[in-house]
């Protein structure tokens, strides 16, 4: 293992469970030499990506904060979705949310919220929480759209999580994530939040591979049959043309840019 994988591998250490750590215990977690451990938490420190807290103990450094205003104000997705999502809230019944997703790992992120007026409840996608991969229309909309190789292996490592709402084995899976790709949106109900409805589009980066999803969360109750018919030919068309407008970054210098064609109204 290289020098540059041990030290991502203290850093990954900080987590919402455990956000303090001593070099002490780092280098036992990860079976390191104390005095190992501490030139690499020290490397660290000297990036701001650790500081020093107290007692010995460190926490994540402001590096982490400057990164994530760089993602909020530069990152393609991010920079193409929000105006589209900022275009799309109003038109949507009152009381949704918008959320952007991004494949991570075997897991799924919202990186970014948007609203017309504050939701009244709150929703387990919060900005910056890993998801898991099998739950949620802004999940499975992802993962019925991995490629073959992915889901095989996936399978392989979450058969027990899979199996409650997509399938008993294998060829199951498969077929049922099939569909959801072919019908290009997802809805699902409860199945991360009580009384809670999604529905959700994938987003394709320009190699056309999956890059995220797009969605809108409601309260169940609000999801008739006309608002989920208006609310997924919407979502719809806003992840069409956040994927055009991906395509047409490619090859240039990554800027905040706008949104394209405007959403049609349904």
């Amino acid at each position: 293992m290289s020098t540059s994988d041990r030290l991502l591998r203290v850093l990954g250490l900080f987590s919402i469970e455990r956000p303090q750590w001593s070099v002490e215990e780092a280098a036992a977690e990860l079976g390191l030499a104390v005095s190992t451990a501490y030139r690499y938490v020290r490397t660290l420190c000297e990036a701001d990506l650790l500081t020093s807290f107290a007692n010995g103990r460190y926490v994540l450094g402001p590096a982490i904060i400057k990164f994530d205003r760089q993602m909020r104000l530069l990152d393609p997705l991010i920079s193409v979705s929000a105006p589209v999502m900022k275009q799309l809230a109003p038109i949507l019944p009152a009381n949704c949310l918008l959320l952007l997703c991004r494949l991570y790992r075997d897991q799924v992120m919202c990186v970014h919220q948007e609203y017309a007026v504050m939701p009244t409840f709150a929703v387990s996608y919060e900005r910056g929480r890993p998801m898991p991969l099998s739950r949620g229309a802004a999940s499975k909309v992802i993962l019925a759209n991995m490629p073959g190789r992915f889901l095989k292996a996936f399978h392989a490592r979450h058969a027990e999580e899979l199996r409650e709402r997509l399938g008993a084995d294998y060829p199951e899976v498969r077929g049922r994530l099939r569909e959801i790709r072919s019908q290009g949106v997802h809805v699902t109900q409860s199945e991360l939040d009580p009384g809670m409805m999604g529905i959700a589009a994938p987003l394709f980066e320009p190699g056309g591979s999956v890059v995220g999803s797009i969605s809108i969360v409601l309260p169940a109750r609000l999801g008739t049959p006309n608002v989920v018919e208006r609310a997924s030919t919407l979502i719809r068309a806003a992840g069409a043309q956040i994927g055009v407008s991906l395509a047409g970054l490619a090859g240039a210098a990554a800027q905040p840019a706008e949104a394209g064609a405007e959403i049609v109204q349904t």
